[in-house]
């Protein structure tokens, strides 16, 4: 069996051997596109624990007419035996186990038309859902995600993908997503618990559907999940986003789990993104039903560009959970190709 770094090797070569191919037949359909994003972060909470997390994304598409291989990976440092927050949502979204190379991505797409598209293979669902440019720029795992999701089921969510198909549909101003994963997320790539395992009589299937609308700087987001292996597995979701002027923009979500089995029952977030000459900031605020506690979490950051590919975020958190209070204190430094 192959293991991680042969698997990163044949992904390089992959991505080499396309592109020659495509200069080979000077074919000005077929394109090779690749990225780099490299993110690291020193967090510090006011107990005075201390980590140095570190995410590594690596992605490539190889474009046909009608058809893209899509490649991408992801390894994961961080020097903390786990989350150092004493928050449930976990304030940092960078925090995960040390993986030294795992898939997001390996599916090949079918653009079906111009607006419609087909995915087979393994797939992140943070590469499709609750995705903005306004929620990007936070770094509060709620902020992806919402928690009635991550908290209850371990799904295709990062760092973990799943085998799974994904349709999409957008025209205009509105767009239509659907998603059928293996109930199970995982990221190792050889073993038992391998990515490209597909068992729903075991994991169970987990389902998405998600309705969009945008325009003129507002964005709205309608969508549910459902996992078979939960009874009343059903969780429904709201997203708003409201450009007021080219400065500022506000945001809303909400997301209601159903059913008695549930570690998050509820999750309600409200912000505001503001847009200066050369920086960015933002405020965010969610209130969380656990089982065992509510919390309630703010982050004020901002994002201070360093040229053309790099950026500096300081980033504050205050967190109240089960009416204890905390904070945690990182910076973080982006590099994007």
């Amino acid at each position: 069996m192959l293991n991680n770094y042969q698997i990163a090797l044949l992904l390089v070569i992959f991505c080499l051997s396309a592109d020659m191919v495509a200069q080979e037949k000077n074919d000005p359909f077929s394109t090779l596109e690749a990225g780099c994003e490299a993110t690291s972060e020193i967090q510090i909470t006011q107990s005075g624990d201390r980590n140095f997390a570190n995410l590594l994304r690596l992605n490539a598409s190889f474009s046909m007419p009608n058809i893209t291989l899509e490649a991408g990976s992801l390894s994961t440092y961080m020097t903390a035996d786990g989350s150092i927050g004493e928050d449930m949502q976990t304030f940092s979204n960078l925090d995960a186990d040390n993986i030294p190379f795992a898939l997001s991505m390996l599916d090949i797409c079918w653009r079906i038309d111009d607006g419609q598209s087909l995915f087979l293979g393994v797939r992140n669902m943070n590469e499709d859902y609750f995705t903005s440019d306004v929620t990007s720029f936070f770094t509060n795992s709620s902020c992806g995600i919402y928690p009635t999701i991550s908290a209850n089921y371990s799904v295709a969510n990062y760092p973990m993908a799943s085998v799974g198909v994904h349709y999409s549909y957008f025209a205009d101003q509105w767009g239509f997503q659907a998603s059928l994963y293996n109930g199970q997320g995982y990221n190792h790539l050889t073993g038992h618990d391998n990515v490209f395992r597909f068992r729903p009589s075991q994991d169970g299937i987990f389902g998405l559907v998600q309705a969009e609308y945008s325009s003129d700087g507002r964005r709205y987001f309608l969508g549910s999940s459902i996992h078979s292996n939960y009874d009343d597995g059903v969780t429904p979701w709201f997203y708003t986003e409201q450009r007021l002027n080219d400065i500022i923009s506000l945001i809303a979500g909400y997301s209601h789990a159903f059913g008695e089995d549930v570690d998050c029952s509820d999750f309600v977030g409200v912000g505001a993104h503001f847009k200066l000459r050369h920086s960015e900031w933002g405020v965010f605020s969610d209130y969380s039903r656990f089982v065992d506690c509510n919390e309630f979490a703010t982050e004020v950051t901002c994002t201070i560009p360093v040229g053309e590919y790099l950026y500096v975020q300081p980033v504050a958190h205050i967190i109240n959970t089960d009416k204890q209070w905390s904070s945690a204190y990182c910076v973080r430094i982006g590099l994007q190709l």
